[in-house]
């Protein structure tokens, strides 16, 4: 019994935050419009500040430096597996070859980890997440200019304008200056971290509702979004296997870090690949795709979650 209390405490939340979401989209409670503003508290606020607050009291040492080369690197061996495995696929979709690098970890990957092991463990998270989020808005988002035809200054322009990043490296210099010890006696760096804290509070919920508010399926584009599925679950699969081995051959692994890896992996394709479509049909194709990789990252997720209890 006392089993079944632990998963349902980790599944619960989950399947309800989700089903509120893909219920608010089917009978209209919440409109689109909505949707985009909260997603856009995530993205411009909520998920900055938690990860300011993180970076900003993080203890540094060279370790960073081996899970930023790691997953950096990682997420362009995944991107070139995509193209190479792509190829044979474009008359189907041309946006295959996307599907197998980038993670969103954002918008899903940080509210199933505090579900996990809660917020107190999230610097984890952050830290193997910092190298891949680089990689995102780098190589990934060079990747998909080529095709849309934005320029490099457009790709440099988004990168420079997202708070994200900023927020990791900002926190992450702070720290390392030593300004969040320096603070700490005067209660200062207490009041920053409490601050981020209460911006970030709702984080988890809000991610879960907007992801299942996109949850969509169409029988018209499933074939595509089981082959996205089938690459995506190799090569990631692959991938995680290789950050585990690498990483774990230097740093002794715990459990939470351990699975910081795992489920950064466990994440579906980025969701802004929807804005790098250039026509209806690849739109349509991508956000099935997208939408059964998010059931597919959470079934995994709850299975795993029985499996550990």
């Amino acid at each position: 019994m006392k089993d079944i209390v632990s998963i349902l405490k980790i599944v619960l939340p989950l399947v309800v935050s989700l089903g509120i979401g893909y219920f608010a989209r089917k009978r209209a409670i919440i409109s689109a419009e909505g949707i985009e503003g909260m997603k856009t508290f995530v993205v411009k606020f909520a998920l900055p500040a938690m990860l300011f607050g993180l970076f900003f009291t993080a203890e540094y040492s060279i370790n960073i430096l081996l899970f930023a080369v790691t997953m950096f690197t990682l997420g362009f061996v995944g991107l070139g597996l995509g193209f190479l495995i792509g190829k044979p696929l474009e008359k189907r979709s041309p946006m295959l070859k996307f599907m197998t690098a980038g993670w969103e970890v954002g918008l899903l990957g940080y509210a199933l980890y505090t579900l996990l092991y809660g917020a107190e463990n999230l610097r984890y998270m952050a830290l193997m997440d910092f190298g891949q989020v680089l990689f995102v808005f780098t190589g990934f988002i060079s990747a998909l200019n080529t095709r849309t035809g934005r320029s490099a200054k457009e790709s440099a322009r988004s990168l420079l304008l997202n708070p994200i990043p900023w927020a990791m490296v900002s926190g992450a210099i702070l720290a390392i200056l030593g300004v969040s010890r320096a603070l700490a006696p005067s209660g200062i760096t207490g009041l920053v971290t409490t601050l981020c804290n209460f911006i970030a509070a709702p984080l988890s919920c809000v991610i879960l509702i907007v992801v299942g508010y996109g949850i969509e399926f169409s029988g018209k584009n499933i074939g595509t979004a089981v082959v996205s599925v089938v690459m995506r679950a190799l090569v990631c699969g692959l991938l995680c296997i290789a950050a585990l081995f690498f990483i774990g051959a230097f740093v002794p692994l715990s459990d939470p870090m351990r699975w910081a890896i795992i489920v950064i992996f466990l994440t579906p394709a980025p969701y802004i690949l929807t804005m790098y479509t250039i026509n209806e049909q690849e739109r349509a194709d991508v956000s099935m795709s997208l939408s059964l990789q998010t059931l597919v990252s959470v079934s995994l997720f709850i299975f795993l979650t029985v499996l550990m209890f």
